[in-house]
């Protein structure tokens, strides 16, 4: 009986650790691109641009042991579509980190202007607050506090939002060279899609709360 329990302790602590790593090697990979973006281009943005690239490999080590563990395990945390719904949006945030710092790399982009500096920034906001929520998903006893955070996320998303957008018209505006405007364009989508996905992060937690607390 003893080593039963022990065992569903362990698998409980489990998912939770999982969790957090994934939560934390997202925000890795965020503070690394707000860099990229502040490092105008050159042999640093390189190597950085292969640490994010490392650490989206980690994200997906993650994501495939909680995705193991959960066909191995019979009681789980918590609810098994949740676990599953959960780490595939936290590996999202990761995989458009990616999709941005790649083609900040592959584009040769060597001046970054206020909006890809800012949305960056509200993806790295949005990352700390999805890693704070998912600490507290083991002791959480004040689905309140989560809730909270999960407003928080929701505003960076919206700010990040009105940028994009505001972005997007300045280049229609403005940029006469279509091969400038389409690399400036699609580098502000993937950021953009970033924070987005953080926020998708948000309301998998929120469902999670809903389903399980």
């Amino acid at each position: 009986m003893g080593s039963y329990f022990n065992n569903f302790l362990s698998n409980r602590t489990l998912f939770f650790d999982l969790f957090d790593r994934a939560a934390k090697n997202v925000v890795d990979m965020a503070t690394l691109l707000v860099c990229v973006v502040n490092s105008n281009g050159g042999d640093d943005c390189a190597e950085m641009v292969k640490s994010v690239d490392k650490l989206e490999n980690n994200g997906d080590n993650i994501t495939h042991k909680i995705r193991l563990n959960l066909d191995k395990i019979i009681f789980t945390p918590l609810n098994r579509n949740d676990i599953h719904t959960l780490a595939s949006a936290i590996d999202d945030v990761a995989d458009t980190i990616k999709e941005a710092s790649d083609r900040i790399y592959l584009y040769n982009i060597v001046d970054f202007g206020p909006a890809l500096k800012e949305i960056a920034s509200f993806t790295l906001k949005a990352s700390l607050e999805v890693e704070k929520a998912i600490n507290l998903l083991r002791t959480v006893k004040k689905p309140a506090q989560v809730l909270e955070i999960c407003r928080h996320v929701k505003n960076y998303e919206q700010q990040s939002d009105k940028i994009y957008y505001n972005a997007v018209a300045g280049l229609f505006a403005n940029e006469k060279d279509a091969i400038t405007f389409i690399k400036y364009r699609e580098i502000l989508l993937s950021l953009e899609t970033s924070v987005n996905k953080c926020k998708r992060v948000s309301d998998a937690l929120n469902v999670v709360l809903i389903n399980n607390m």
